[in-house]
């Protein structure tokens, strides 16, 4: 897909931890029945002092659990074949369901692996993760990293290196040195630089991450990553049978096998997170272990992915959080800015579309729900029968809502290194009585958005922001939404939230 603008939006998360009645771990069913799989939830929940229940895999029993238990972080552990695009769809509207307000209520992750030991040493990953070197298949900001390789998404064949401790340079694939395509330097720099963190754009499906402009591919196959050239990618299509998978697993296995591939380097240890900011369906475990997601968290060392499972159109789930979380320049983990893109974007259908948060899109791509999804089109018609024009805002918003998936313990921390760019606007949380305090000090001009975390759960807050101040804001229960921040370098500015007990269930 085309990568849309990004406006940056920025902001500091303070410290976070879960106690007893924060953290809830969900096994779902039938796993919850193996003892080791049992094993990886009991231990998740001992870590977070928190509390592990089994779930039945509905929507209305996820609802219902989170209603009773009010958590402000959950992880649903199951084997891979538990999860596809329905189940990650009904699991992005439960969580919206434990109160009446419209927002998310919890931050949330789902974990799995080819194995038991798979999904455990996931957990048990506990140091946080500084990024300092990234792979892409699209544009990053270069000044967080400390070494990188950017394939170029805009231009065939270019690309970009930063060296350790170096200044990025512009290259060129050469088909002579590289005749299989841009995924051998790829490869190259995933076995020998060992990557932290992968950003991606370009086609992709369940089992497959296309190098841009169609330079190669990589597989996913009998728990590795397969790479294929680009004159073996007419082939691989021929399974694909479009640009949804309609092939069959198996024969796609025993084609890769044939092929002799060589294949990625697996895991030293090393943790990483893949944000696939505009690949369809690579979130999608698609309810088998072959597919990209459980290989990434199984044998390739990646502790949180994020990625759509529907082919992508609009951009805004997978866009913004990558642009959410480089631009808060090592403020955000990488869970905190999946949560709060979320927040942001319903914030944003509810004040230009209101109503439309009601509406639910529940298919496995947007053509098929333009036509045959019922409840999507009888939501659509009751919004313009009410004097709303449909635009594809409208659309995109409500689609984008529901298709992105969270893998990885939500309370796991990956972000980059606050001090290498440091950030416009310094935040510092403090407690007053019974009010949060937050100072915000502009370290150079500023103006943009800026959502926060907050460290702790206050029901119903009230937001007393300076008197005649112009800032834009929204304080929930568990993030405070500066849509607008204005300051001049050196300025500082105080707002409380007040209310700030924690309830009885957090």
């Amino acid at each position: 897909m085309t990568r849309p603008a990004l406006i940056p939006l920025a902001c500091i998360a303070a410290a976070t931890s879960a106690g007893a009645a924060d953290y809830l771990t969900l096994i779902a069913k039938p796993t919850a029945e193996y003892p080791a799989w049992k094993q990886v939830g009991t231990k998740l929940a001992a870590i977070h002092q928190g509390s592990c229940e089994a779930w039945d895999g509905t929507e209305a029993g996820l609802a219902a659990t989170l209603k009773k238990h009010q958590p402000r972080y959950l992880a649903i552990i199951a084997k891979p074949e538990t999860f596809d695009a329905p189940t990650v769809r009904a699991i992005n509207r439960a969580t919206r369901q434990a109160d009446d307000d419209p927002w998310t209520d919890c931050r949330w992750g789902l974990i799995t692996g080819n194995t038991a030991a798979d999904a455990l040493r996931l957990v048990e990953t506990r140091k946080p993760l500084v990024i300092e070197r990234a792979l892409a298949t699209t544009g990053i900001d270069l000044g967080l990293v400390d070494s990188a390789l950017v394939l170029s998404d805009g231009g065939k064949g270019g690309l970009t290196r930063k060296a350790p401790g170096g200044k990025p340079e512009n290259g060129k694939w050469s088909d002579t040195t590289d005749p299989g395509g841009t995924v051998t330097l790829f490869a190259d720099f995933w076995d020998k630089s060992d990557p932290q963190l992968l950003v991606t754009s370009s086609h992709a499906t369940q089992f497959n991450l296309e190098m841009p402009f169609g330079l190669g591919l990589i597989a996913s196959h009998g728990g590795k990553f397969h790479v294929l050239t680009m004159q073996q990618r007419e082939k691989f299509a021929r399974f694909l049978g479009g640009a949804m998978f309609t092939g069959k697993v198996d024969e796609l296995g025993k084609w890769i096998d044939s092929t002799h591939a060589p294949t990625l380097k697996a895991s030293n240890g090393t943790p990483r997170v893949w944000v696939a900011s505009g690949n369809c369906l690579i979130g999608d475990a698609k309810k088998t272990g072959e597919s990209m997601v459980a290989t990434a968290l199984s044998t390739s060392g990646f502790r949180q992915f994020v990625g759509y499972v529907v082919p992508t159109w609009f951009g805004r789930g997978g866009w913004g959080v990558s642009g959410l979380w480089q631009g808060s320049k090592g403020g955000l983990s990488l869970s905190e800015a999946f949560y709060l893109n979320q927040q942001g974007l319903i914030d944003e259908t509810i004040r230009r579309f209101p109503g439309a948060e009601k509406v639910v899109f529940d298919s496995d791509d947007i053509e098929t729900g333009l036509k045959n999804d019922r409840k999507f089109l009888e939501g659509l018609h009751g919004l313009e029968q009410g004097g709303m024009k449909i635009e594809k805002d409208t659309v995109g918003l409500i689609h984008d809502r529901d298709v992105v998936a969270f893998w990885g313990d939500p309370l796991w921390d990956a972000r980059f290194d606050a001090k290498r760019m440091p950030h416009p606007i310094e935040s510092v949380w403090s407690k007053n009585g019974s009010d949060l305090t937050l100072t915000l000090t502009a370290r150079s001009d500023y103006d943009g958005g800026y959502p926060l975390w907050l460290p702790e759960r206050v029901e119903k807050p009230t937001l007393k922001l300076p008197k005649g101040s112009s800032i834009d804001a929204l304080a929930a229960d568990d993030f405070l939404l500066i849509r607008k921040l204005t300051l001049k370098a050196g300025e500082t500015v105080v707002v409380k939230i007040g209310k700030a007990t924690p309830s009885a269930k957090s």
